[in-house]
């Protein structure tokens, strides 16, 4: 399923470009006025194409050389071709010849926000908010910039602002989501998400966001829900399929969770990815056969995909057959070795075959990757542990918390090393928030001692 390049532009966006294709980038002539010729430029530089985004500015700029706002686009240029300084000179220069411009003031937040700049950044695109003119879209850049500030709160504040305009950019919604993750702030999320869709209620993405605030609050039969509106608006959303399937598996529903994985494969072109995800499904649940004709499926679609080569591994590992396991692996190694799975599956063969300095190496390797994952560095803190390497096991735990603030495995993990490396203190602060089933399997004493075991919450 091919993806149009014009999906996310209108009619009239499309009918110029293909215009300008057919007339001036042939070498021929045809005459736009300056507002078609900004609209033109400005796909280019959305999609990035920079062979004929150059023609567009360069045409623009013989028929109207004294344009301001095509003056504004040969910065634009620049700031897409990482020309900061450039397009920072070109724009102070026109910004002092109209220092009340706000296109202009806008243009210099986007080149202030990439240089990194983010007080200067948010003065600019402040000062372009005063026409009222995307607004919305303004406000999203501003709390991106106060995001860089680590000043969440007012981040969190200028998201909401944006989400009350209609010009906000879509990227809003996913990026409010993530800051009020970040900020431990997802109930008041949910409430102004829940606003939200009521007033656009065919909104996909917004449907999307509030489900996935609605899996933060463990309020997962609502997250299904949010999940299949969202379906409804757009059957061909992959990543709303993924996350559907994923809810569904914390309701413990996986026959749902697979079925809608299905439809991701027969409705989106995700297909690799759906069966990838169905193979780590059945992986994730022991059944490695069946976790295996998944991966076989995306290997037939991709005969290279290293992450279906590294799921294939593992599940080898689990039926037994070593050295097949091994092979695989080092096939997919051979393919993408900086691929988070691929290091992930050698670490856990290596486990397997008891060769623990090689699996250590992999997981080093895995847990600085920019591809780990929350899973990885679990299997890393569990594979920690087993080699009674506590004091670097409890330093990776303590580091995760931070991030995932009580999060039961890494306080279960942590309240078991604190215990054998005798931080009875350090122990009892997390054993609240610990899973008792899984700490009495990781550290049957502590149940039996007479100041901690009273501690441990009840089954």
């Amino acid at each position: 399923m091919k993806k149009d390049r014009f999906d996310s532009f209108d009619d009239e966006v499309r009918d110029l470009v293909l215009e300008f294709e057919r007339t001036v980038l042939k070498g021929g002539m045809q005459f736009f006025d300056v507002d078609e010729l900004e609209m033109i430029i400005d796909y280019y530089l959305e999609v990035g194409d920079m062979d004929p985004l150059e023609a567009a500015v360069s045409f623009a700029e013989y028929l109207y050389p004294d344009s301001i706002e095509v003056k504004i686009r040969r910065a634009h240029v620049a700031i897409a071709r990482q020309q900061y300084k450039s397009a920072l000179n070109q724009l102070l220069a026109l910004h002092e010849k109209e220092p009340n411009n706000t296109d202009l003031a806008y243009s210099l937040g986007v080149v202030y926000s990439a240089m990194d700049r983010p007080d200067e950044a948010v003065d600019h695109f402040l000062a372009a908010s005063t026409d009222g003119w995307q607004v919305g879209r303004i406000y999203g850049n501003i709390a991106e910039e106060y995001v860089k500030k680590d000043d969440l709160e007012t981040a969190i504040h200028y998201y909401e602002l944006a989400l009350t305009n209609r010009d906000h950019d879509t990227s809003t919604l996913y990026n409010y989501v993530d800051t009020c993750e970040q900020h431990q702030c997802c109930e008041e999320g949910c409430r102004h998400m829940e606003e939200y869709v009521k007033q656009h209620p065919y909104s996909r993405e917004g449907w999307f966001c509030l489900g996935l605030l609605y899996i933060d609050l463990s309020q997962v039969e609502k997250a299904i829900d949010s999940f299949e509106y969202a379906l409804a608006i757009d059957n061909k959303s992959a990543e709303t399929y993924a996350e559907l399937a994923y809810a569904y598996e914390l309701a413990g529903d996986i026959g749902h969770a697979a079925s809608t994985l299905h439809q991701m494969a027969e409705n989106t072109d995700s297909q690799i990815e759906a069966y990838r995800r169905l193979g780590q499904l059945y992986q994730r649940y022991g059944n490695a056969e069946a976790s295996n004709i998944y991966y076989t499926k995306a290997l037939a679609i991709k005969e290279d995909d290293a992450s279906s080569m590294a799921g294939m591994a593992v599940n080898y590992i689990i039926l037994g057959d070593f050295p097949m396991a091994l092979l695989t692996a080092r096939k997919a190694e051979g393919i993408e070795p900086d691929n988070a799975d691929v290091q992930s599956a050698l670490a856990k063969v290596y486990d397997a075959k008891g060769d623990w300095e090689k699996a250590g190496s992999y997981y080093d390797l895995l847990v600085i990757n920019p591809q780990c994952t929350e899973q990885h560095c679990r299997e890393y803190t569990d594979y920690l542990y087993r080699q009674k390497n506590y004091d670097i096991m409890i330093q990776f735990a303590e580091e995760s918390l931070e991030s995932f603030p009580n999060d039961p495995f890494y306080t279960t993990y942590l309240a078991a090393a604190y215990f054998y490396t005798n931080r009875y203190n350090r122990a009892r602060k997390v054993l609240p928030y610990t899973v008792p089933e899984e700490l009495a399997k990781l550290c049957p004493e502590i149940m039996e001692h007479p100041l901690l075991g009273p501690l441990v919450p009840m089954t």
